[in-house]
């Protein structure tokens, strides 16, 4: 039995290109090799699709779908970088933005 690489949990917002023309998709997990998506396009095993994000357009192919959810293999791979972009929400967490008010200045 053959393990799949790690792949990290992310709600990134996307868009694909089907062969039934341009669908809204969300990334639930990504790795170098693959992602899971949530789509409202009906997809079936084996279409290639094309997904952008940021400046970025990368190819896939279905490998399985059912329930508006699908798999996908990308085709090539994707890099670090394209991989750690995808890995956090495109709205980012409020908690985690720098803000400097309520702070004292120091003198």
């Amino acid at each position: 039995m053959q393990y799949r690489p790690h792949r990290y949990r992310t709600e990134f917002p996307t868009t694909m290109r089907t062969p039934f023309g341009p669908a809204k998709a969300v990334i639930n997990d990504v790795n170098e090799t693959g992602a899971l998506m949530a789509t409202s396009a009906p997809l079936a095993r084996g279409q290639k699709i094309e997904i952008s994000f940021l400046n970025n357009k990368v190819s896939g192919v279905v490998q399985w779908a059912a329930g508006g959810r699908c798999g996908v293999t990308f085709r090539p791979c994707l890099t670090i970088a394209q991989v750690d972009s995808l890995r956090y929400k495109q709205s980012g967490h409020r908690g985690m933005r720098h803000n400097s008010t309520g702070h004292a200045e120091m003198r």
